[in-house]
């Protein structure tokens, strides 16, 4: 059985960006395309970062100290600077949400509550299980994020401080794709653990994210809304639809060859930049990448 040849790293791949949206107290509810389905779904995935965030840091850094690769462990620090300041830019828009549906806030925290909970056992039970967890997310959050950046008609239907939030999210979930992944070799992960891992991931977000869309809809009145639902179904699952177009991209991690930089994302990235940077500020620490990583260390 062969095994997936990890790259030659590159330690100044990873940005820390710094984004600060700014939520129109106007902005209408239904903010994508004015379809609650879409916008909802958006919602709830949102919800689900910030301790999402947290269990792909924590469930990384616990074998941190076993990397030997001096770039790899480089790389380890941009990831979690970035998935660090991910949850806390994720965290403000879901006060905003919360703004325009209270019930999210509740959502918002049983969510964390079961992350957390679940998460922690995980990591006593089956460490690497655990990061075999975060490396099926990384690899469905990665092909969303190059999905999204491949697709300006579905980034133009959003409102624009929206916008921002989910390119910044793209740029930097495309450019450490292959960290959780591997570090997951260098510690001895196997095949049957990685495939385990997504199975469970895909599982996880799969029902998370019906049923609290569903609350959401439900709140709103509009789960029946059956024009809107038609609009959302043709959106994502429709011919070459964007749930539709990741199923090749969600079956290659399954070969027991995969890696992530398999997948050549550089032009996407170059676009993304240049998308963000035409919507909101963006800062980059003056200093080198590097000594950026390590100020933000001391914030996880």
């Amino acid at each position: 059985m062969s095994k997936a040849k990890a790259p030659a790293y590159n330690a100044k791949s990873i940005t820390i960006r710094s984004i600060n949206p700014k939520y129109r107290e106007g902005t209408e509810r239904f903010w994508f395309d004015n379809n609650p389905f879409v916008t909802h779904l958006i919602n709830t995935l949102s919800f689900q970062f910030p301790s999402g965030e947290e269990q792909f840091v924590k469930s990384v850094a616990y074998f941190k100290d076993q990397v030997k690769d001096p770039e790899l462990r480089s790389q380890i620090k941009g990831f979690m600077a970035q998935e660090s300041l991910h949850g806390k830019v994720h965290a403000d828009f879901n006060i905003w949400v919360a703004s325009l549906v209270p019930e999210a806030e509740d959502y918002c925290r049983a969510i964390a509550k079961r992350h957390r909970e679940k998460n922690q056992k995980l990591i006593d039970l089956d460490p690497r299980l655990a990061l075999a967890l975060t490396v099926g997310f990384e690899h469905m959050t990665a092909i969303m994020a190059g999905a999204l950046l491949s697709r300006p008609q579905t980034m133009n239907k959003m409102a624009p401080e929206v916008r921002a939030l989910m390119i910044w999210h793209a740029i930097e979930e495309v450019e450490h794709k292959s960290v959780a992944f591997d570090v997951f070799t260098a510690v001895g992960g196997g095949y049957r653990r990685r495939v385990l891992g997504m199975l469970i991931a895909s599982l996880s977000l799969t029902v998370t994210t019906i049923y609290y869309n569903a609350k959401l809809l439900k709140k709103d009145r509009q789960l029946l809304n059956f024009k809107a639902l038609a609009a959302a179904f043709k959106e994502y699952f429709g011919i070459n639809g964007y749930f539709s177009s990741l199923t090749l991209s969600y079956l290659r991690y399954f070969k027991p060859s995969f890696h992530p930089s398999q997948q050549d994302d550089s032009e996407l990235l170059k676009l993304g930049q240049i998308l963000l940077e035409e919507l909101t500020p963006v800062t980059v620490n003056g200093r080198s990448v590097n000594e950026s990583k390590l100020s933000l260390d001391e914030a996880l």
